[in-house]
C-alpha cells in the first residue's frame, strides 16, 4: 500500500511547485444542516493561505467528489471559502492548522486525494 499523507518537508515543496494540498477535517454542521469541511493550502512567493470550505454532505459510496458539493453556507458561491486566512510562512500555517485542528497537520494530501479521505469517512459513516 503506497502512503498517503505527506511529509511537511513535502508539503513545502509541493507548495514551491505551485500545487496545492488539503486535509479533510470530517463532519460539521452549520444551522442545523449537516456537512464536511476541509483545507486547501497554497501559496505564492510571499504568502501561504488556508482555505476552509464547509460543504453539503451529498456522498455516498458511489458518488465521492465532494468537489461537486455546494457551500453549506447558502450566501457563499460554488467554491468559494469559507474562511481564507493568509500567514507569512508555512511554519505559521502549521501552527494555525495544529492549534485549530490538532493532528490534522499531519494529514495533509496532494490535490485530488482528498476523495480518497472522503472515501474513507463514507465507509466509516455507513458501518
Amino acid at each position: 500500500m503506497t502512503r498517503r499523507y505527506l511529509f511537511r518537508d513535502e508539503v513545502a515543496a509541493a507548495l514551491r511547485r505551485g500545487k496545492v494540498v488539503e486535509c479533510f477535517l470530517g463532519r460539521c454542521e452549520r444551522e442545523g444542516k449537516i456537512g464536511v469541511r476541509h483545507l486547501a493550502i497554497s501559496s505564492t512567493d510571499e504568502v501561504v493561505v488556508a482555505r476552509l470550505f464547509e460543504t453539503e454532505d451529498l456522498g455516498g459510496p458511489t458518488f465521492l467528489d465532494l468537489y461537486e458539493f455546494g457551500p453549506l453556507n447558502r450566501a457563499l458561491e460554488h467554491g468559494e471559502p469559507d474562511q481564507s486566512v493568509s500567514f507569512s510562512s508555512l511554519d505559521e500555517c502549521f501552527t494555525f492548522i495544529d492549534e485549530r485542528w490538532p493532528a490534522s497537520g499531519d494529514r495533509l494530501v496532494n490535490e485530488g486525494v482528498l476523495q480518497d479521505e472522503y472515501a474513507d469517512f463514507v465507509a466509516y459513516r455507513s458501518n
